[in-house]
């Protein structure tokens, strides 16, 4: 499939889309009682571009690796599907943890058990066992990684880490896994880089204090989108040296 139509596709489509979802985080109904006093996020303009862009970035992920494979199209359309319901909900958690520092059950677990199935479902139609296994292993490891720092944290007395954080890496781990080692590596590990610079911008920008918490997850989704989109270049580099 041509390059550059369907990125233009799926970025004009995730971007038309991201209006109406804007509109309806703005009503803030994701909000428990003892948050409903809580300062309006404001109209969340930046959702729709977002929406665009990450479906655009990630679809065309999808067929580059598909296209070398045999059948190539019906396992790269049940991931495409399975992949915009994740950017999906991924905006939309993004938006929450921003608003009310959490990450609602109520879209986490459906997220979750869309992308075990879609991957289920890929494996069926042709993407073979192995990439299932690794999204396993993928989800395993990064869940792990942050339940053992969540633990630590815990233990230390604070929750820098929460549970959210830990389901979240879950699904961004199993999503990473599908694709290869390499983009699980880095993606995990830039969710650590940007979440590090954003915490130090917001220190600079004194919105919050070294005691004080921060919306931890969209850093987690960017490291992993960027960590989805350098692995190929990367690998490439660190093989032809």
């Amino acid at each position: 499939m041509n390059d550059l139509v369907l990125p233009l596709v799926a970025g004009t489509v995730g971007t038309v889309l991201g209006i109406p979802v804007a509109r309806w985080l703005a009503r803030t109904t994701y909000r428990k009682p003892d948050e409903l006093d809580e300062p309006s996020p404001g109209r969340r303009w930046w959702v729709p571009p977002t929406l665009g862009v990450s479906a655009a970035l990630v679809l065309h992920r999808i067929w580059q690796v598909q296209d070398t494979a045999v059948p190539g199209w019906p396992v790269a359309l049940v991931l495409s599907l399975t992949f915009v319901v994740v950017v999906l909900a991924c905006t939309c958690l993004a938006a929450m943890d921003l608003d009310v520092h959490r990450l609602p059950d109520r879209i986490m677990w459906p997220s979750m058990t869309t992308l075990g199935v879609g991957m289920l479902v890929a494996t069926v139609v042709g993407g073979g066992l192995e990439p299932l296994v690794r999204a396993l292993l993928g989800a395993l490891g990064g869940g792990g990684l942050y339940l053992l720092i969540a633990l630590l944290s815990l233990a230390r007395g604070s929750l820098a880490v929460g549970l959210g954080d830990v389901k979240l890496a879950v699904l961004l781990g199993g999503g990473l896994g599908w694709f290869g080692w390499p983009e699980v590596i880095l993606g995990i590990y830039g969710g650590f880089v940007v979440g590090g610079i954003w915490a130090l911008a917001l220190l600079a920008l004194r919105r919050v204090s070294w005691t004080g918490d921060f919306a931890y997850g969209p850093a987690m989704m960017v490291g992993a989108l960027l960590g989805l989109m350098a692995a190929p270049q990367l690998t490439t580099t660190m093989l032809s040296l």
